[in-house]
């Protein structure tokens, strides 16, 4: 008790042993929007990065008029060149 007092919790005897449980993943759903909001939020300016956790890449983006963010899970950090149209 005292050592755990003097230099705090030792959490080096935890790393590797946790189990990691599988996550549900997130489904969402999509609604038509309403026609003021259309005409309200025409024009948005929506900002990407990549962030990273524990090494696993995740896509964020963030609508600077509406402050809607979305963060999603890459399966790799290939670029993929978009079939012209």
């Amino acid at each position: 008790m005292c050592a755990e007092d003097i230099f705090g919790t030792n959490f080096c005897s935890l790393q590797g042993k946790a189990t990691c449980r599988k996550i549900r993943q997130v489904t969402t759903l999509t609604e038509d929007l309403p026609t003021g909001m259309i005409e309200q939020h025409r024009n948005v300016t929506i900002e990407v990065d990549i962030m990273y956790i524990n090494k696993i890449p995740f896509v964020l983006t963030v609508s600077r008029g509406i402050h809607f963010g979305t963060a999603e899970l890459m399966k790799n950090e290939k670029r993929q060149l978009l079939p012209h149209q």
